[in-house]
């Protein structure tokens, strides 16, 4: 969950939004070079002058961003998606024995879990389009439900890293965030680079359960290998030595709280309407 993010390639590129359909992220019509000595534009051909922008035209990126209104305006028993989740503060500072797990995990586990750990790093959501055998041409519908869930998840994976802040009770500001395992421990060396933010929640525990949870709903036949997936995606990341074990038990109790206030979402709701269609 470093990469390219905010700064880089965010909706093009290689994060949460970008390269996971398996060439690219988005639905846009591609690019190919014409000469410059003889331009094919010198043959005028009107399509119509009415042509529309067709909504499956749009690229699921930026078309999932819209739930984001609809999810911060819901709300279950009085109380908004912040209040239900409500997850224990992180444990500050850090003990022995939590990084004495992400040590003897990075000794005994990691050579095995390499390849996976390297390719989750950026595209993790393949894993579930792989599972399913999916694409987001055959379908458009679930594709874009899944888009909506990362969303969702990486906008409650930040408010909660920043909610957890000032772990040590220290007067702000400055604030203080739950370190890396990394930083505590250098000689971790995860293999992949380490994410510029805090430790907990775990994000890829947060969307990948949430990504399972919802399509679960969608495809019962397949809740437990989603299930599955979320969590061994979810390990792999302590394995890597960029997360203790309370970091994902956080993010995956986190993504079961908000999933009813993304659910009641009207545009969830179609979206997922449209998607079960897509199954039969």
């Amino acid at each position: 969950m470093g990469g390219n993010w905010f700064g880089g390639n965010w909706f093009g590129g290689n994060w949460f939004g970008g390269n996971w359909a398996g060439g690219s992220g988005g639905s846009g019509t591609p690019v190919f070079a014409m000469r410059a000595d003889r331009p094919l534009a010198e043959i005028a051909i009107t399509r119509s002058y009415d042509a529309k922008f067709r909504d499956a035209e749009w690229d699921p990126d930026l078309r999932a961003v819209t739930i984001l209104p609809e999810f911060l305006a819901q709300t279950i028993k009085g109380k908004q998606w912040q209040a239900a989740v409500a997850l224990p503060p992180p444990t500050y500072p850090v003990t022995a024995k939590m990084v004495d797990e992400v040590l003897v995990l990075a000794v005994a586990e990691r050579p095995e879990a390499l390849g996976e750990i390297v390719e989750e790093d950026q595209n993790f959501q393949l894993r579930w389009l792989q599972l399913l055998n999916m694409s987001a041409t055959a379908y458009p519908h679930t594709f874009l439900l899944m888009k909506i869930v990362a969303r969702v998840g990486e906008f409650a994976m930040v408010t909660l890293k920043l909610q957890y802040s000032n772990v040590s009770g220290a007067a702000p500001p400055p604030y203080w965030y739950q370190p890396r395992p990394s930083q505590v421990c250098p000689t971790l060396y995860p293999p992949v680079q380490v994410p510029g933010h805090p430790s907990y929640p775990a994000g890829h525990a947060l969307i990948g359960t949430l990504t399972s949870e919802c399509l679960a709903d969608l495809l019962p036949q397949y809740k437990q290998p989603l299930r599955a997936l979320a969590a061994r995606v979810a390990m792999n990341r302590v394995i890597a030595g960029l997360h203790y074990r309370e970091d994902i038990d956080a993010g995956a109790k986190a993504a079961v709280a908000l999933k009813p206030f993304l659910t009641a979402c009207p545009f969830y709701a179609a979206t997922f309407k449209l998607a079960q269609a897509e199954w039969k």
